[in-house]
């Protein structure tokens, strides 16, 4: 459809870009490529109303982009094109009625325009409206994109060019599948200003390759093509071609001298002077000055193109009315006078789109029930404003949660029928062949900045929802004890070994006394002795295998004891020794043993509080051991206990008696 050969000039220059570059934009829609890329795709009696399925859906993904549709109808369609019109009619109609055998070829669209017809009636249901120009669909949808009305034409015809079209949006596509399927769609764009500034390709040249190449209204001029044609173009301005196509058939003396100097054969075809081309290639041209051959690059190339325009002009000439000024100012003059544009989206009527769908698309109610809700609900969230006391217009009840649909923030939002408009609209049984659930049935995706505006007190009781309470922790009564325990531990572990003191024999001895004083001395003391005596003692008495007692008694004794090594540790009546000198050292606050420094410069008030409640203590037993008796080598490296040795009772009672 429209110039020959166009789409392949144009190739370099196409840029494929996702269809969401449309969003925002204003775009004019020829309905009739639509519908004709529709009706090849598969036969026309066997999928008849193909062209309605495929318009609406690729209807509905441009409206829920955001995009501003113009859908521009069929007018009359010129004299010149009838004999392309009948070739279509039988094509593109075949089967559809049987053709009388005496009757002439169709020369209007009468049955084109009744798929129109349907076409336009769906649009409507679906809230928009189109737009009928005096004669092509293309020549108005290149009208308003020329005035400024529209930022671009989606056609597959290139005629739109030379009607004046800037900017053409061709191979429109939203397949799910394939190299663009994860942009959702794709469509090639032709910017007519670009390609002016790289080839010098103007609307004028575009109206001469339609009278040499042929197009919807002309065959061309036979033997022509795109090649010959472009060469031509090369040498020639946008505004002088039409002129030029003019003069051939005007200024025939000037063309009849140039084609006699071009077959002159007294003429070198190699510069162009005086002579004969092989003489020149032996003796030399004496006007350029060469003594063997001879050369002119730019008569070459003079020579070459003369040779072109005379050819195509030679062939141009063979067609009586060449060229056809009718299709010239066809191309030129505008038919249509449009200032300004209705593009105000109303409300879809979805009570009448499903009695059309399942009329003519065959489609049950509740398929169509699903394919046009979320048109109503799009339509409503950018009409908020204008929803009052309107008819068929459904409620949102809450947001279910939040979807990111190709990257766009949005809300899944259930919807509700308060007015009950679409009561019982749908069959129950195919409600229950569906599996569907109500609320899945009424739900639909909005995005995040139309929702904010039209339903704020929906999205704030959405969000505050999702806003958690703060989490409150119990009080823990046994804190401090629990933090006093664990610095304990630390230091149990981690504290430096104590030093080892230098004990007189005075201090030996007063130590082995209080070894005796121990709590089972006094243990003894207090018990009858037994009438008889033996030394023979019963080991199962000892045995670790006792009775099951209440050991809560026994764990708590245990606890309750201070360590040994923190016993023998005498902090007020103690004696250090200088290791150099062997001089004592007098007993201070300032050298006081820590547990982390051996003289802390000061008094370690934990250290100090834990040794006046230890020595104040009446009721604590103290226990004195002799730390050259019970010291092991071997055990030093290990921790602050290490230098205790456990002495079992049995053994300890053996050398007592």
């Amino acid at each position: 459809m429209g110039i020959k050969n166009l789409w392949t000039i144009f190739a370099p220059y196409c840029e494929k870009k996702p269809l969401f570059e449309l969003h925002g934009k204003t775009v004019a829609i020829d309905l009739s490529c639509w519908v004709c890329e529709a009706q090849n795709v598969t036969e026309y009696q066997i999928h008849p109303r193909m062209y309605l399925r495929n318009l609406y859906f690729r209807t509905c993904y441009l409206l829920l982009m955001g995009v501003d549709l113009v859908f521009v109808l069929e007018g009359k369609a010129p004299e010149l094109k009838y004999k392309t019109i009948a070739a279509r009619n039988a094509l593109q109609f075949k089967g559809a009625k049987p053709k009388a055998t005496n009757s002439k070829p169709g020369k209007d669209r009468t049955r084109f325009n009744h798929v129109l017809k349907s076409c336009e009636k769906m649009l409507n249901y679906m809230g928009l409206s189109c737009i009928k120009g005096e004669g092509e669909a293309e020549c108005l949808c290149a009208y308003l994109n020329k005035e400024g009305l529209v930022d671009g034409c989606i056609s597959q015809d290139s005629d739109c060019f030379a009607y004046g079209a800037k900017v053409v949006y061709r191979n429109f596509s939203i397949a799910s599948q394939g190299a663009q399927a994860s942009s959702g769609g794709a469509v090639d764009i032709y910017d007519i200003n670009k390609i002016y500034k790289e080839k010098n390709f103007g609307r004028n040249k575009l109206i001469a390759m339609a009278l040499l190449c042929g197009n919807d209204y002309t065959d061309g001029v036979h033997g022509v093509g795109k090649e010959s044609v472009l060469k031509l173009f090369e040498h020639l301005q946008d505004d002088e071609i039409l002129n030029t196509l003019r003069s051939w058939r005007k200024e025939t003396e000037k063309y009849d001298k140039l084609e006699k100097s071009i077959n002159d054969k007294n003429i070198c075809k190699s510069c162009g002077h005086a002579g004969k081309l092989q003489s020149h290639s032996r003796n030399g041209c004496r006007i350029c000055g060469l003594a063997k051959g001879c050369g002119n690059e730019e008569y070459k190339r003079e020579r070459q193109k003369i040779t072109n325009e005379l050819s195509i002009r030679s062939k141009a000439l063979e067609i009586a009315d060449f060229p056809n000024e009718e299709l010239i100012q066809e191309f030129l003059v505008s038919k249509d006078n449009v200032t300004r544009l209705d593009l105000k989206w109303r409300q879809p009527d979805l009570l009448k789109f499903l009695e059309f769908a399942t009329k003519y698309l065959e489609w049950d109610e509740i398929y169509a029930f699903e394919k046009l809700l979320p048109i109503l609900t799009r339509w409503q969230c950018l009409n908020y404003d204008t929803l009052k006391n309107l008819k068929g217009i459904v409620q949102p009840e809450c947001i279910k949660k939040i979807r990111n649909p190709k990257g766009i923030p949005s809300y899944l939002i259930v919807w509700v029928d308060r007015d009950d408009c679409y009561k019982d609209i749908i069959p129950k049984e195919q409600i229950e062949e569906s599996k569907l659930t109500l609320e899945q049935l009424w739900s639909t995706v909005e995005p995040q900045n139309l929702v904010d505006k039209a339903y704020p007190e929906l999205v704030e009781t959405y969000r505050q929802s999702k806003i958690k309470p703060k989490a409150t922790r119990r009080k823990n009564k046994n804190k401090n004890l629990d933090e006093i325990s664990e610095m304990l531990k630390e230091c149990h572990t981690n504290a430096t070994k104590p030093k080892r003191i230098r004990q007189t024999k005075k201090s030996k001895s007063s130590k082995g006394d209080s070894l005796k004083q121990n709590s089972l001395d006094d243990f003894l003391k207090h018990q009858k002795p037994a009438s008889k005596v033996t030394k023979d003692l019963d080991d199962s008495l000892f045995d670790d295998e006792d009775n099951n007692e209440d050991l809560s008694l026994i764990i708590e004794n245990i606890i309750s004891k201070t360590p040994s090594n923190l016993k023998n540790i005498n902090i007020a009546n103690y004696l250090t020794f200088d290791e150099d000198t062997e001089e004592p050292i007098e007993n201070t606050a300032s050298n006081r043993t820590s547990f982390f420094v051996s003289h802390p410069t000061e008094d370690d008030i934990f250290e100090k509080s834990f040794h006046e409640l230890k020595y104040n203590d009446e009721d604590t037993i103290h226990y004195e051991y002799n730390e050259l008796e019970y010291n092991d080598d071997n055990n030093k490296g290990d921790d602050s206990f290490s230098d205790i040795i456990y002495v079992p009772l049995l053994e300890r009672l053996k050398k007592k008696m």
